[in-house]
């Protein structure tokens, strides 16, 4: 049997995680007054980019007795001080291993099997009295969200969790969509077509409901509101993620409207999603760097609002990378690669480029065994949740280390033929924030394969690299030893 591996910082609550990043010295505390309105993005941002520790906004103008937190997830640091671990795939590849290494070979029948072994364990979610209380004096105008680029539209909360329960199947999903505040009640969600929530909705609608029971909560355990940011395998319900990932499941407390919230959240607001009331939202600045146009999207409503003594609001800044989600786009993919391992076998390894604004560019290796084998997994890829978003394609060889771009760019001009090696699908979807598009959702994909050729797709055989002689190495090594002793740093 294989050993699981534990991390031991399942943190009970937001405040909990600010202690202990308290007793390592890795918060900011300001004191200062500082205004949600333009500046505490500026400053967030100028700290993700130069890698500085959570920022506790003590001093917010305007909402005595509010405390904001930006920054959580300012590098990959910030993943290895959260999961105890500078070895993020091996949570999830230990946990594969133990739950479903003896298991049949089928995905379906490994799904199954693996909800009944979850059944079981203590990872699954708990019912617990929640920390928070009604307060009939809370709304959307008293709360400190940002307004984080000029010609935003408004006020928007940009790391609150929006909750969905499906209708069939009663799994919860957490999803962090940014949501437009309009006035006290109301405030726009920009959940898109591919996302859960969306999906959700859409249920809904065909069993003739239109008020979406919805929950949207702020200030939760990080390793909470990192899943709920996360392309969880669809059917997996996000609680039980999040149990495997903090090995314990998350507390949680059943709302009047039917919604599991975390019973730690510092901010609640039951209410529903009127998929008949669409009202233009935007522009934001979103993480392309650019302001997304205005669009219409549903109206979430308020019907009832509960928080903790003291609140600490969440909140984050996004623009050009690599800001807090670039950090955790590298985080899901190390973390999910054993997932997409499991269902692409030839995958050995994947990149997701800060820069490439995670569904802008992937490149993965695989073990190539057979002739077209490397676009066959780029259709594999580009039928995987929101890997299917990915722009950008570069299949390589297992020899090559994908997060080493010079080798990669050397893989594609030494491999790469471009009328036989790229393919360009048009007309398909895309991330309907990318401003690049003529009609998004709909766009186009380039997918490069920069594997060594089989002899059926270069019509002769492969030729030989260069390789030094052996012997001659043997000889002159004691040379090229002296040699770096005397001249090399």
């Amino acid at each position: 049997m294989n050993t699981i591996l534990v991390i031991n910082l399942a943190f009970s609550d937001l405040r909990e995680y600010i202690n202990f990043m308290r007793s390592k010295k890795k918060i900011i505390e300001i004191q200062d007054e500082v205004d949600p309105i333009l500046e505490i993005a500026e400053i967030s941002r100028r700290a993700t980019y130069n890698k500085l520790p959570p920022l506790l906004f003590k001093n917010v103008k305007g909402y005595p007795g509010w405390s904001v937190i930006t920054n959580i997830y300012y590098s990959i640091e910030a993943f290895y001080d959260l999961f105890g671990t500078n070895n993020l795939e091996e949570i999830t590849k230990s946990f594969l291993e133990n739950m479903m290494g003896s298991l049949p070979l089928s995905f379906s029948s490994k799904i199954r099997n693996l909800f009944d072994i979850l059944k079981l364990g203590k990872i699954l979610p708990k019912n617990k009295k929640p920390l928070f209380k009604e307060n009939e004096e809370l709304n959307f105008e008293k709360i400190p969200a940002l307004k984080t680029w000029p010609k935003d539209a408004g006020r928007y909360l940009t790391f609150s969790i929006v909750i969905t329960k499906d209708p069939d199947t009663n799994v919860h999903n957490l999803s962090v969509y940014r949501v437009q505040l309009l006035n006290e009640k109301e405030a726009i969600v920009h959940w898109q077509a591919l996302k859960r929530g969306a999906l959700t909705s859409f249920k809904y609608k065909e069993k003739g409901i239109t008020k979406i029971p919805v929950a949207i909560v702020n200030g939760v355990d990080p390793i909470l509101a990192f899943v709920a940011a996360s392309p969880v395998p669809p059917g997996l319900d996000k609680y039980l993620f999040a149990g495997i990932l903090r090995n314990e499941g998350v507390d949680v407390h059943e709302l009047d409207n039917g919604i599991l919230v975390p019973s730690h959240a510092e901010t609640v607001f039951e209410g529903y999603v009127d998929i008949e009331d669409s009202r233009l939202e935007g522009p934001f600045g979103d993480h392309l760097g650019y302001y997304t146009p205005p669009d219409y999207y549903p109206v979430f409503k308020l019907e009832k609002a509960y928080s903790r003594d003291n609140p600490i609001f969440h909140a984050t800044s996004v623009g050009k990378p690599p800001l807090e989600d670039a950090w955790i786009g590298k985080a899901v993919e190390r973390l999910f690669l054993p997932f997409i391992k499991m269902l692409i076998p030839e995958v050995v390894d994947m990149n997701l480029p800060e820069y490439g604004l995670f569904t802008g560019i992937g490149i993965f290796s695989i073990k190539k065994r057979y002739p077209g084998q490397a676009k066959k997994t780029m259709m594999s890829i580009w039928g995987l949740g929101q890997l299917s978003l990915l722009k950008m394609l570069i299949i390589v060889d297992s020899d090559v280390n994908v997060h080493d771009l010079n080798q990669v760019l050397y893989a594609i001009t030494t491999t790469v033929n471009p009328s036989r090696d790229i393919v360009i699908i048009d007309n398909i979807i895309t991330d309907s924030l990318d401003h690049t598009t003529p009609f998004p959702p709909l766009g186009s994909k380039i997918g490069i394969d920069a594997t060594r050729k089989f002899k059926e797709e270069l019509g002769r055989d492969w030729p030989e690299e260069v390789s030094s002689d052996e012997s001659v190495v043997k000889r002159i090594t004691p040379i090229w030893e002296k040699i770096k002793t005397q001249y090399l740093p």
